[in-house]
């Protein structure tokens, strides 16, 4: 049977894709390189494993931090638009509401839900059982990172470091502490760039979960997966892989259409249209976006604040609700962490560019890097109020980039600036968290906000009258931004 069917794709195959040019360009690349380095030992399965020991213990630290304020979790867009609440609910109930952003995270629900529902019968409650799974899940993001980067090249002491320093960044340290869909959407990513960066050539059925993984998460990590299958298989195997996952997760997406109460089915063009409303070119030109568009700003946030954070400030967002954001302040004034922090990431980021292109038996999977992000450097251009929101995804790839350093002269200098963006950055790093914590603990205080932003009555977005909504704004503006300390 399936022998019949492959012979019957190899000459569909044949009689279309094969005779255009495009097969003959994409099957020239030389793809055995990839699979002549030195295989992962136990050795290095060990040193992954106590690297995701630490992020796990860096992430329960993180939650006890942002626990001081439980409505983080029961208000919403106190942290950075953060859907804490609902993400909460969606990992162990199918009969919540808000599973409509299946629009856009096509199989979130039906992929969490078997694993919270079983901590719920262990005893845990559902904001518990949703932390320990954002805390498993941060661990497997260290574990899956240092393997990969172990894939790179980099000998073992140097996995260490790098390891931490994805550990100490802002990205992670911010993230790790806050019930959110992107610590599952950072380890779809990682396992797309293990599988491009992995020494045996893997079956189909592995490329078929990343797919599934990736896609299912987030629509747009789909991506990260086709780049990572373009970099390691022929055209054949890309085209069959691809329709056949999508096939996979359209099935998959029905049934949970089926099971869980308002999910939404994510091929429906009328759903991913809505997502345009939170272009911040749309936002900007009806009026709604506070902040103003500024692409450098989202490029700094990408590049910059994903490892080195910045002070967050309340702003006022679109319908009528208050936010956090950290999307154009600048460093504190008297604290010296930071700037070092910065600079020291930055030179690293640049000589990580100059090692890439210097490592030229990694050419192949580090063009597909460059594909990555310059993919979520277009998107996050325009997409997203506060870019920060995004920031898990962006940190695999520019602490992979980074790690290339290693490879361009002045290694030991590599070495040092790492160490430094751990020091200073991880010192930055904690002060922001809770800066971040107490600024949302002061908004939580505030009833109007708790009136306008409790997910009870959020489905009522215009909430205030426009004097109300002012007077808001002006006691959130006087009062939490100087209040909380930057």
């Amino acid at each position: 049977m399936i022998s019949a069917v492959q012979n019957r794709y190899d000459k569909l195959f044949d009689a279309t894709f094969g005779r255009l040019g495009i097969a003959g360009l994409w099957d020239r690349f030389d793809r055995t390189i990839l699979s002549s380095r030195q295989m992962l030992v136990r050795s290095d399965i060990v040193i992954a494993l106590l690297l995701g020991l630490t992020g796990m213990l860096a992430s329960i630290w993180a939650f006890s931090q942002t626990g001081r304020v439980p409505e983080l979790h029961t208000i919403a867009d106190l942290w950075m638009t953060a859907d804490a609440p609902r993400y909460a609910e969606n990992m162990v109930t199918t009969t919540d509401t808000t599973h409509h952003r299946t629009s856009v995270h096509p199989l979130f629900s039906i992929l969490l839900f078997p694993f919270g529902t079983l901590l719920t019968a262990l005893g845990a409650d559902s904001l518990t059982a949703a932390k320990v799974l954002v805390v498993a899940a941060m661990a497997a993001n260290v574990t899956m990172f240092s393997l990969t980067i172990r894939l790179l090249g980099l000998p073992r002491p140097l996995v260490g470091i790098f390891s931490l320093l994805f550990i100490a960044s802002s990205a992670f340290m911010h993230w790790s502490g806050i019930v959110e869909s992107y610590p599952f959407s950072c380890l779809s990513i990682l396992v797309a760039l293990f599988m491009m960066f992995r020494v045996n050539k893997a079956h189909w059925g592995w490329w078929v979960l990343v797919n599934v993984l990736t896609l299912g998460i987030l629509i747009t990590n789909w991506m990260f997966a086709l780049i990572a299958m373009a970099v390691r298989l022929n055209l054949k195997q890309f085209v069959a892989i691809t329709v056949s996952s999508f096939a996979l997760v359209v099935c998959l997406a029905v049934i949970q259409n089926a099971i869980f109460e308002k999910a939404v089915l994510f091929f429906n063009p009328h759903t991913l249209t809505r997502e345009t409303q939170y272009f911040q070119t749309s936002l900007a030109a009806e009026g709604l976006y506070h902040e103003g568009w500024r692409p450098s700003a989202n490029l700094r946030s990408i590049y910059v604040t994903t490892v080195v954070g910045m002070p967050a400030y309340v702003v006022p967002e679109k319908f009528q609700r208050i936010t956090t954001s950290n999307q154009n302040s600048t460093f504190p004034e008297g604290e010296i962490a930071p700037p070092i922090a910065a600079a020291a990431w930055v030179l690293l980021f640049l000589m990580g560019v100059w090692g890439a292109v210097r490592r030229k038996e990694m050419h192949l999977p580090m063009i597909g890097i460059s594909l990555m992000l310059l993919f979520q450097s277009a998107l996050h251009t325009i997409y997203g109020e506060v870019t920060s929101l995004y920031a898990l995804n962006f940190l695999p790839l520019v602490v992979i980039v980074a790690a290339c350093a290693w490879f361009a002269p002045l290694r030991q200098a590599s070495v040092a600036l790492a160490c430094a963006v751990i020091v200073f950055g991880g010192m930055n790093n904690e002060r922001r968290l809770q800066q971040y914590t107490d600024l949302a603990g002061c908004m939580a205080e505030i009833e109007l906000v708790q009136r306008l932003q409790t997910w009870e009555i959020a489905k009522d977005e215009f909430l205030l009258e426009p004097e109300e909504y002012e007077a808001l704004k002006v006691d959130l503006h006087g009062l939490c931004n100087t209040k909380t300390p930057s």
